[in-house]
């Protein structure tokens, strides 16, 4: 994967108050962050092309003032970190890793990225104490841009309009991006992006996002059915992104190597070979050459068809084969 030009810290609330620095992608020792900084705030899981009006907007006001640009966001994510607190089963749902994150803030040339670990002791922040103690007191933002939906504190006690109030007294300024939506009047947001996702629309996702939904991992050694019926396939682990509509994918894919090919992705349990667990398999065009444990990301671009039980091997393979032609056909 391209190196990282943006500089990102892992932050991490002490019970005593204190904010403990971990450098993710610079040297240890480069932990430091200058003062002043316009940041955009938000989980921004996605970084979709509503988060990127926020941070955009973050953006602008830091070359008004001339000073840096940053994102605050939060790792874990607050949903999965209240829901495992109790006790309850988390179903994946994230549509991106923290890297995927990082890099998307990258891309768009943000200069500073705070990862807020999300535990119980910021957790448990009132919503005044974060204001206070995280943003003006640790991070000493000059400007804040949030989205009109967030919420922050203890019970999600702070909103856009209490943190606009917060700038007024702390003297940071704040700017509220309201609700966007694309030419069509569809909403752009994270929930949208899961939707198309779960109905196999990887379309419509990619088009809300701003750029095709992307699945990265280590390429892990399967059963090698596919080797065997001539159709190899790298396997990577899904962990806590959310699952796409079982079927056959078009897909393109990214190798450690900076390559990226096209290829066909099967996301399901494989009920012809009498699978029981899900898997993530892609056959990438022009590989020849094993690729085990390096990391992969595979982007999703259309839905071929759902996943289906077959009388046989070679039926199977037949449908392999008509799959990969039509993935083909589509990059032309």
């Amino acid at each position: 994967m391209a190196q990282m030009a943006t500089k990102a810290f892992l932050l991490t609330l002490e019970p005593g108050g204190a904010l403990r620095a971990q450098a993710l992608n610079t040297p240890a020792q480069g932990v430091a962050w200058p003062t002043g900084a316009c940041a955009a705030i938000g989980s921004f899981d996605g970084v979709h092309r509503g988060h990127q009006r926020v941070i955009e907007n973050a953006i602008a006001a830091a070359h008004r003032l001339g000073a840096p640009s940053a994102v605050v966001c939060f790792d874990p994510h607050p949903q999965a970190f209240f829901l495992t607190r109790a006790g309850k089963p988390v179903t994946p749902f994230r549509l991106m890793t923290l890297d995927q994150q990082v890099r998307a803030f990258s891309e768009l040339g943000v200069e500073y990225v705070f990862v807020l670990r999300f535990d119980e002791t910021l957790s448990a922040l009132t919503a005044e104490a974060f204001t206070q103690n995280i943003l003006h007191d640790h991070l000493k933002l000059s400007h804040i841009s949030c989205g009109f939906d967030f919420r922050y504190g203890a019970k999600g006690g702070g909103s856009a309009q209490t943190l606009s109030e917060a700038g007024a007294a702390m003297g940071f300024t704040t700017a509220v991006t309201p609700c966007q939506t694309d030419e069509t009047g569809h909403k752009l947001s994270s929930s949208a992006v899961r939707e198309a996702l779960e109905a196999g629309d990887a379309q419509l996702a990619g088009h809300v996002l701003g750029r095709p939904q992307a699945f990265a991992g280590v390429v892990s050694r399967g059963d090698q059915i596919g080797r065997q019926i001539g159709f190899p396939t790298a396997n990577i682990e899904l962990g806590d992104y959310l699952r796409p509509k079982y079927g056959v994918y078009v897909t393109r894919t990214r190798l450690s190597d900076g390559r990226v090919l096209g290829s066909v992705t099967n996301f399901g349990k494989r009920p012809t070979v009498g699978g029981l667990s899900e898997r993530f398999e892609t056959h990438i065009f022009g590989l020849d050459h094993d690729i085990y444990d390096q990391v992969i990301e595979v982007d999703l671009l259309h839905y071929l068809r759902p996943e289906q039980k077959f009388p046989s091997f070679e039926a199977l393979k037949e449908q392999i084969a008509r799959d990969a032609e039509a993935a083909k056909a589509y990059f032309g």
